[in-house]
């Protein structure tokens, strides 16, 4: 898939605050990120980062939205947002997720498969997605914290609390400076015109043995 440029891309899947950014020429142009919630700053941030990068909305030739797992509201705020830019200009939408963005910088930095990634869900549990031996990526599973230990692999993650959870946990580096390498790959996104929250309660902790298919 050929990302087409620039792209203005938002996550707003994390528990508090937001980021925004330009991707154009295979780079960030600009950045911006906010403390505040998607309801309060994803038009604000949005427009910072046009200003930044010399652009104005028109100017935008498609949008991205990091789909989760994560906040609900948040990434609702965001899709609805970048539906209605798109309406105004007819421009493609692209999604990605979060648990994947991780894998796959993972793979590409050395980390040896099998291994699962890890991010908090609620009521103390985790979502989790895993890589088998084949490099192969399972969907996206809500998971007590025994099941997430029952599976006895290396566990990455970008949660100081997995850490304390896990104690075979390690910290990943944010792949937030790395996605307009992979997006430009044409990797991670997929076109959604009508994103919406990954909801990784419907597969419970089960390894589906079918690879991913939001990878291409």
């Amino acid at each position: 898939m050929t990302l087409v440029e620039p792209c203005l891309v938002i996550d707003a899947s994390a528990r508090a605050g937001l980021r925004v950014g330009v991707l154009q020429g295979g780079r960030w142009k600009s950045q911006v990120e906010s403390p505040e919630g998607a309801l309060e700053a994803t038009s604000e941030c949005a427009g910072q980062a046009l200003k930044a990068a010399g652009l104005e909305l028109a100017d935008i030739q498609s949008f991205a939205v990091n789909i989760g797992p994560g906040s609900m509201l948040g990434i609702r705020v965001a899709a609805l947002a970048v539906r209605a830019w798109s309406a105004l200009h007819t421009r493609p939408i692209y999604v990605w997720e979060s648990l994947v963005a991780l894998a796959t910088v993972a793979l590409e930095h050395g980390q040896k498969a099998p291994f699962v990634v890890v991010a908090e869900s609620r009521l103390k549990r985790w979502n989790l997605l895993e890589v088998n031996a084949q490099k192969e990526f399972s969907s996206v599973a809500e998971c007590e914290v025994e099941q997430v230990k029952q599976k006895s692999l290396p566990i990455l993650t970008l949660s100081d609390e997995a850490l304390k959870t896990f104690s075979s946990a390690t910290k990943l580096v944010d792949p937030w400076a790395d996605l307009p390498k992979y997006f430009t790959e044409g990797k991670l996104l997929k076109l959604e015109p009508k994103p919406e929250p990954l909801n990784a309660t419907e597969d419970f902790a089960l390894w589906s043995g079918e690879r991913h298919r939001g990878n291409s």
